[in-house]
């Protein structure tokens, strides 16, 4: 079970099934499991608390984020592989942001411009 809050910003995207994904830094916790349930809510430990769904997780990447140089890399068959801008374009409209320079400058503001971690997908019609 993974339990993940969001910002309020990404509430509507997250319950109309336009946000598919979510990205987490490296931290303390492993990653979640393909075919676990990811809990999605904002407001987390406060009295405005929202649950936004129940979604099974499809898929579980390591990913690389630099916000200055506009890169974001993947393992594709073993080896790390940088996005193109069409890929990167996806990957931000898919994780709820209008484009990808809305998406850097979220990774800029809220991670100091560098992130590895997991990116941690979910099909909408999965929803519980």
């Amino acid at each position: 079970m993974a339990i993940y809050n969001f910002k309020k910003q990404f509430a509507a995207a997250i319950r109309s099934g336009a946000k598919t994904q979510t990205i987490r830094a490296n931290g303390k916790r492993k990653p979640p499991k393909v075919g676990e349930l990811a809990y999605c809510y904002t407001g987390l430990r406060t009295r405005d608390v929202c649950r936004l769904g129940a979604f099974t997780i499809a898929r579980v990447t390591q990913i690389s984020i630099s916000a200055s140089g506009r890169h974001v890399s993947v393992p594709r068959c073993a080896v790390w592989s940088e996005l193109n801008e069409e890929e990167i374009d996806q990957l931000a409209k898919a994780d709820g942001f209008e484009s990808a320079d809305d998406f850097f400058a979220f990774i800029a503001k809220e991670y100091g411009g560098t992130l590895s971690g997991f990116l941690i997908e979910w099909s909408p019609e999965t929803a519980q």
